[in-house]
């Protein structure tokens, strides 16, 4: 029974060591997994930075790109606009041109009905001519 109760007390005496024990190594335990899931997160944060410094990129390139269409869009309606007043200006001198070809028509056609007069005048005379002869 003695070395029952010395067993005991033993077990006894040794249960805070041992549970002290135990402690320091679940402490030892939780510091390294929150180090290692500090990495873990630190790899992620790195990750997503560099994905968020490509989108960056990604973006400024974007914009470039619009700039430049929208610099080609804008010198393209540019030619489209002085093609237009081209357009425009041809128009009217071609509107000028169809009335100064009327105005020179109805002087061709006067002087036709001048000439034709002309000679109504002339065969007249050559027939009072004629027969006053």
């Amino acid at each position: 029974m003695k070395i029952l109760t010395i067993a005991a007390v033993a077990t006894l005496a040794a249960s805070p060591a041992l549970a002290q024990s135990i402690e320091s190594e679940q402490a030892r335990a939780d510091y390294h997994q929150a180090r290692a899931d500090a990495a873990k997160a630190e790899m992620q944060k790195e990750d997503a930075q560099a994905q968020a410094n490509a989108a960056q990129v990604d973006a400024a390139d974007a914009q470039a790109r619009a700039n430049a269409a929208q610099s080609d869009a804008n010198t393209l309606k540019d030619a489209a606009d002085t093609r237009q007043a081209q357009a425009n200006s041809n128009q009217a001198k071609a509107s000028i041109a169809q009335a100064d070809a009327a105005s020179a028509q109805a002087q061709a056609d006067q002087a036709a009905a001048n000439r034709d007069q002309a000679w109504d005048r002339a065969d007249a005379a050559r027939d009072t001519a004629r027969n006053n002869y």
